[in-house]
């Protein structure tokens, strides 16, 4: 098949779990004997300094990249309040030199799919529309409502609850309003799709779970002290991320910390604010910042701490911590999407005593925390392998559109 996949964010290099499911959604489809082309937008939020050329997957077709200025405007961040219905973010991703180079590229190709990746693309579907007759699939990595409604329960200050209301509004209106405008809908949980069910979708859809290639991955390998310690990473720019590792520090950190003086915290993440980063600093974590590559950093001797409790969508570096082998402590929200059970492929704990009694079971049992991070092995490379997830949406799509 003839596929051109959009994205909101360049996908090269994959530094953040948005960016790699795009990556190995193309690599996947590539594999899968489709000619793929990408269309991305190179934002200043993720900004990527590589070169189109540097998407390193053999057969991949054309690669074009269109510069976006989306940055924060506490100015436009007012007049949106005040004199827009639509979820400030959105219109942050809606750009008329995207719409002409999206336009340019339907007109010269003739596709049989235009691979929508995420929520805020749903606007250029009427372009897609005037310039093609190619199916339309929309990706939905999330239902964004449902991220700001979660974090809107657990926001104490009246000021921010009121903002968060209103923006939960917004956001469901502006999915709402785009229901069935597509052709074809894939999620990446069963939750999500559920969820734009009962909104309305009434379009052939399918579950689409993060996949990864079963070969890609390190062992997890041990340190020169053979000491293990504990490990966090993901985008700081994310309120729910900024949520849950600001209480991991306050009510889990403290404690095992004083249970444990020499053992090690190791944070990692782009785009950390300042009071974030004095504060882990203050708190004697080890902030990294930006790692290059995710995989170096993870395949280390340590447990993997996932302490989420809002979003929506599947956690991806839950799946990558998987592939390597890794004991995981996470919250039962956060893994919305993977198989994984208690006791058997992860440790669950939804409050900081839970947490804590984790900590202790993985660090005085490593013969236990071993083997629960086999068991989440076997369990990401059977549930999450890249080419049968990639192999059923290409037949999913022959069936539909050919």
């Amino acid at each position: 098949m003839n596929i051109l996949l959009v994205c909101n964010k360049f996908p090269f290099p994959s530094l953040d779990g948005g960016a790699l499911a795009s990556y190995n959604m193309v690599k996947g489809l590539v594999e899968a004997g489709n000619k793929v082309d990408l269309l991305a937008m190179n934002t200043s939020r993720h900004f990527s300094f590589n070169d189109t050329s540097g998407i390193d997957i053999k057969g991949m077709g054309r690669v074009v990249s269109v510069n976006i200025d989306n940055s924060f405007s506490y100015f436009g961040f007012f007049c949106n309040f005040l004199f827009s219905s639509i979820p400030y973010n959105a219109g942050l991703y809606d750009n008329s030199r995207f719409r002409l180079a999206l336009a340019g590229m339907l007109r010269e190709e003739a596709y049989d799919i235009v691979q929508l990746e995420g929520l805020y693309l749903l606007p250029y579907v009427e372009t897609i529309r005037e310039n093609t007759v190619a199916g339309i699939s929309y990706r939905a990595h999330n239902v964004e409502h449902i991220i700001w409604g979660t974090y809107k329960k657990r926001e104490k200050s009246r000021f921010r609850k009121f903002y968060l209301n209103e923006l939960q509004k917004r956001v469901r209106n502006y999915e709402q309003n785009f229901i069935n405008s597509y052709d074809l809908l894939a999620t990446v949980t069963e939750t999500d799709l559920e969820v734009l069910n009962s909104m309305g979708n009434e379009k052939p859809s399918i579950v689409t779970p993060f996949g990864m290639s079963v070969n890609e991955f390190p062992e997890t390998r041990q340190n020169h002290n053979d000491n293990i310690f504990l490990q966090y990473i993901g985008a700081l720019d994310w309120l729910p991320n900024i949520e849950s590792l600001n209480w991991l520090v306050e009510k889990v950190w403290t404690v095992v910390k004083d249970k444990y003086p020499g053992l090690k915290f190791f944070v990692a993440g782009r785009n950390a604010g300042d009071s974030l980063v004095r504060k882990l600093t203050e708190k004697g974590i080890d902030f990294i910042g930006e790692v290059e590559n995710s995989k170096d950093f993870l395949c280390q001797n340590s447990i993997f701490i996932v302490p989420l409790f809002s979003g929506s969508g599947i956690r991806v570096k839950i799946i990558e911590a998987m592939f390597m082998g890794k004991p995981i402590i996470a919250t039962s929200f956060s893994i919305s999407g993977i198989p994984a059970e208690h006791g058997e492929h992860i440790l669950l704990a939804d409050n900081e005593h839970a947490f804590i009694r984790c900590i202790d079971q993985l660090l005085t049992d490593q013969g236990y925390a071993k083997s629960l991070g086999m068991n989440a092995k076997n369990l990401a490379h059977n549930y999450f392998n890249n080419s049968t997830i990639t192999g059923e949406l290409t037949d999913f799509y022959k069936k539909h559109v050919i």
